[in-house]
């Protein structure tokens, strides 16, 4: 992986993934910041933003279509803690 925008994709779309798993399953609903909704919610736009840059067609719309799954699931959960 020598390529820097397919690195910076990987390491975003991991931590779009990886950040609101460990949010929403080891704290309570209750006890969630709203800084840690937001930020969970904006690892995975610039998840799409870094996968955009990547210029193989292949790994570029992947990582697209990943991170937007992970945004429309967690910001359900995020909306549903919210309101």
């Amino acid at each position: 992986m020598s390529n820097k925008k397919l690195k910076n994709a990987t390491v975003f779309t991991l931590l779009s993934i990886l950040y609101p798993v460990y949010l929403f399953s080891t704290k309570d609903p209750d006890s969630i910041a709203t800084i840690s909704l937001v930020l969970a919610l904006f690892f995975p736009v610039v998840g799409v933003i870094f996968g955009l840059n990547v210029e193989d067609n292949r790994f570029k719309w992947a990582f697209v279509i990943i991170n937007i799954l992970v945004l429309s699931i967690f910001s359900n959960y995020a909306l549903t803690i919210l309101f």
